[in-house]
């Protein structure tokens, strides 16, 4: 095992500092950030080395306990939040909502006491930030196997998600860890065979049928605009994030071009007559088409709506996305188009739209009358 210092020449006479390590049959390079500049004083070019040859003799310290089963106290002790916080930060995935809900989701775990309160209200980076500054310190030291698995339980029977919600979000926890480790901060996982079960192919949202669409067509609700588009979601497959950012330039010709806002993955369909009359006059190029309420008083009136219209079905506005797509495959539709329809990127999402209709059929036939 070694660790050298190196030094790589750049433009205008810079140079920067990294470390070449090598260990167990294997090499990898660490850049320390440190530059020198052909400005700089001999002073302050001989203070930069120090610092360089400081950074090495702990990082060779760091991983020669490593191979002894050692963890230094300055790591162990380090703030758990404040990693996952620099874990979050550097992280550049297209999933990066799952590591910020992950680290919201682990802070109200911690809080064990209920400690913190007033982020109920609260949503998104604010919420993220406010739970961030009540926290208290928790030190790596504290993670271990058992509060793992306690953290597992929570996301699956105590945070209120549910469908892969629970497997998604402890997925980013168990990458966060395997990062940690790989960082010196915990001599083994303490996720180390933990695991939330993965539900695959299971639909958990309620669907309408096309008679009770027509139903809830002719029912009144008590804000016509999410009565508007929620109906238009029901015929373009939008979730309410790209409903709320919908603008009429988003219409043209007759077709609906938008990014899903979840995946980046182009929409570009077709609109039904149904969805084109529901989008009235036509507007400014970029004002919105809906101008709706907070996330919690849309699902409020659709829950009313929908008890007005005497449909025995818990329905969220996200149900719309889901009976777009049940819509599309009872029509014959085949998965492939349905995924790009819906803006998805594969049909592993899709599949379970044809399991639900293939539950549907089995609940029918079982149904007919038994003549024997």
């Amino acid at each position: 095992m070694s660790v050298k210092i190196r030094i790589k020449e750049l433009a205008k006479g810079r140079k920067s500092y990294y470390l070449d390590i090598y260990q167990n049959g294997q090499r990898h390079y660490e850049t320390l950030g440190i530059y020198t500049s052909k400005d700089d004083s001999a002073a302050v070019r001989k203070e930069k080395k120090l610092i360089v040859d400081r950074i090495r003799a702990e990082r060779e310290l760091e991983l020669t306990g490593a191979e002894y089963g050692y963890t230094p106290k300055n790591k162990s002790k380090v703030n758990f939040i404040e990693y996952f916080k620099l874990f979050l930060d550097n992280y550049t995935g297209k999933d990066i909502r799952l590591v910020r809900y992950s680290l919201e989701k682990f802070l109200i775990f911690i809080d064990k006491n209920n400690k913190i309160k007033g982020h109920q209200g609260l949503k998104g980076q604010a919420k993220l930030d406010y739970l961030i500054a009540k926290s208290n310190k928790v030190p790596c030291n504290r993670i271990n196997p058992k509060v793992c698995q306690e953290f597992a339980d929570f996301l699956k029977h105590k945070s209120g998600l549910n469908g892969e919600s629970p497997y998604n979000y402890f997925s980013k926890f168990k990458k966060l860890l395997k990062t940690a480790v790989r960082d010196g901060y915990f001599q083994s996982n303490p996720c180390e065979g933990v695991s939330v079960k993965r539900i695959n192919g299971q639909l958990k949202k309620n669907i309408l049928t096309k008679e009770e669409l027509s139903i809830l067509f002719n029912t009144d609700c008590g804000n016509a605009e999410t009565k508007r588009a929620f109906l238009f979601s029901c015929f373009t497959g939008l979730g309410i994030a790209e409903i709320r950012k919908l603008k009429w330039s988003n219409i043209k010709n007759g077709k609906l071009d938008i990014k899903r806002a979840k995946t980046s993955q182009q929409i570009l369909n077709t609109l039904p007559e149904t969805a084109k009359k529901l989008l009235r006059k036509r507007g400014k190029t970029n004002d919105n088409i809906f101008s709706l309420p907070s996330d919690t008083a849309i699902n409020k009136s659709i829950k009313v709506w929908v008890k007005n219209a005497r449909i025995d079905k818990h329905i969220t506005f996200y149900c719309a996305r889901h009976t777009f797509a049940v819509l599309l495959l009872s029509s014959g539709t085949n998965l492939k188009t349905i995924a790009d329809a819906m803006g998805q990127s594969s049909t592993r999402e899709t599949i379970k739209y044809l399991n639900y209709i293939d539950e549907e059929k089995s609940k029918a036939l079982k149904g007919l009358p038994n003549l024997f």
